[in-house]
């Protein structure tokens, strides 16, 4: 089996080349290892050659000729990967050593999976100080261990990019494009075990309460979003399920044959359904407090708040601006 990682690198210099190192410290060493910069204006670059001199595998390097943005940088390094597996790589983090043995030992052992993804360890800026993991996070605030979606820890077999490429832009992250689709079909496995060092910093592209620092509980989500207006996050859902709509009806003849069988279909029509719900709560936080009830009752009444968390979404819809 071989193995490619795919790394996007932008500015990268302040911590890249401890991610690397941690490359050569993998008790199995990857066959590849792939680079796309975009634009970098730092040493990123010099970095990167010096690495690709010292080495014990290949390392090609990608410098693309404009700036391509970090969701269009990931998919060109995936699609220049030839591994049978592509392990996804941010600049900033560090590899646990067993990482990349780890993940290939579970694909071995689930030819039916498609994605894997392990939890991460959540540190301090000099990775001096760990406070806890991602997945400890995500059930401090009482969600599902499906929302552990960080694209810096999963990994994709290869067939899984005739699925998810090209990655639309208007989804606003590949993390969630590679994982969800998974999901849905149910051809992800998470592994419970972290595998790497996630390092918090203030040049984060991601700030995501789960892999926040600190001690998180369910009274987290509440302080954190509070009863704001979420018309904002309701539009891109609707815009989302559109795409992934799209996309399974596009490619269920290939999902099909991973093994994803009626899955593909009950998934489309689950999403479909949902469609309606996203644009009547829509239209109920686009009334006057006073004028929602009526409405709001009517919706619930029909079940339509069974597509979210029932009397919780209800309650906040009537108090929310």
């Amino acid at each position: 089996m071989k193995i490619s990682i795919a790394m996007a690198t932008y500015n990268g210099s302040r911590y890249l080349p401890e991610q690397l190192d941690s490359f050569l410290r993998q008790s199995r060493q990857p066959d590849e290892l792939v680079v796309c910069d975009d634009c970098s204006r730092d040493g990123t670059i010099a970095i990167l050659a010096d690495f690709q001199k010292r080495a014990p595998f290949p390392v090609f390097i990608s410098r693309n000729e404009k700036n391509l943005g970090f969701i269009k940088n990931f998919e060109q390094a995936l699609s220049l990967c030839t591994g049978d597996i592509i392990f996804l790589s941010d600049q900033d983090d560090v590899w646990l050593e067993n990482k990349l043995e780890t993940i290939e030992k579970t694909f071995l052992a689930h030819p039916e999976k498609m994605i894997v993804t392990n939890d991460q360890r959540i540190a301090s800026q000099d990775l001096q100080s760990s406070t806890g993991t991602t997945l400890e996070n995500i059930r401090a605030l009482g969600l599902e261990k499906a929302y552990m979606k960080a694209g810096c820890c999963t990994a994709i077999r290869k067939s899984w990019l005739e699925v998810v490429l090209p990655i639309p832009v208007e989804i606003g992250t590949h993390d969630a494009w590679i994982n969800r689709i998974g999901d849905f079909c149910q051809l992800r496995l998470i592994v419970e075990q972290p595998l790497q060092i996630y390092r918090r910093h203030e040049e984060n592209t991601s700030h995501s309460l789960t892999s926040s620092a600190g001690k998180l509980s369910r009274l987290s989500k509440l302080t954190h979003y509070g009863i704001r207006d979420a018309s904002g996050g309701w539009k891109h859902q609707i815009i989302a399920t559109n795409l992934y709509i799209g996309r399974l009806e596009k490619r269920a003849r290939q999902l099909k044959a991973l093994g994803a069988g009626e899955l593909v279909e009950q998934t489309i029509a689950a999403l479909q359904g949902k469609l309606p719900a996203l644009e009547k709560r829509l239209e109920i936080a686009s009334r006057p407090r006073w004028r929602r009830p009526p409405e709001l009752l009517r919706f619930w009444l029909s079940g339509g708040y069974r597509n979210f968390a029932g009397w919780k979404s209800a309650l906040k819809d009537m108090v929310r601006p």
